[in-house]
């Protein structure tokens, strides 16, 4: 039961939840007017959770929000996983991220702020600076591919990956088969990304404890 229960929680910490230049464009600047994505999180082909990212530009500078909630039952035993964060991105550079999770009555908090140094982070409660290199695991935007050094979006653990392309495939996402380049991250955290060609994401998977988890765009 224990084992179980460590497995369930490594799998709901996992589920928010990349270096290469792809031509992609971004679609926080490609876009001028306000857009929500809307996820189903699948685990295998269980249904276990959405996520929302709501993208709004303001002027020179582009407002993300993203609000995710899964919930998963194994045997009898129940995980919730609930996160928010706000991301203010100016063109392809975070300037600021705020990010709230309970992961099954864990909490967590993380602050980043863009500085002379990098970034300020604060991490529950814990002050340290952060190369200006480094991004959270913002999947929604292509320009995780050109980073080595990701954070957690739950709290802040360090990832030193490599992307690469797999290459072009058509998926089912939005409701309709879509033409998609297929890039996967590997290293310390592992993801497979399939971005329209403007930019969008159209579906995320990759494996924890044994599930495959899937995002997929509505």
């Amino acid at each position: 039961m224990t084992t179980m229960r460590t497995k369930c929680a490594t799998l709901c910490a996992a589920l928010m939840a990349a270096t290469l230049l792809t031509g992609l464009p971004d679609p926080a600047s490609a876009q001028g007017t306000a857009r929500t994505l809307t996820y189903q999180i699948l685990m295998g082909e269980d249904p276990i959770g959405s996520e929302q990212v709501r993208i709004e530009p303001q002027g020179d500078r582009t407002k993300v929000t993203v609000t995710a909630t899964t919930r998963v039952k194994v045997l009898f035993i129940n995980f919730r996983y609930d996160h928010k964060r706000e991301e203010m991105w100016k063109g392809g550079t975070l300037e600021s991220m705020a990010a709230t999770t309970d992961d099954d009555g864990t909490p967590h908090k993380i602050e980043m702020a863009r500085d002379a140094g990098g970034y300020s982070l604060t991490v529950d409660g814990k002050t340290r600076q952060a190369p200006a290199g480094v991004l959270p695991l913002s999947l929604w935007t292509p320009d995780v591919l050109k980073h080595r050094d990701l954070l957690s979006v739950i709290d802040a653990a360090p990832y030193k990956v490599a992307a690469r392309k797999v290459g072009a495939e058509t998926v089912e996402a939005g409701g309709k088969a879509q033409e998609a380049a297929h890039h996967r991250i590997e290293g310390d955290v592992e993801r497979d990304l399939w971005y329209a060609a403007d930019g969008t994401l159209l579906k995320t998977r990759f494996k924890r404890s044994g599930y495959d988890i899937t995002y997929v765009l509505k």
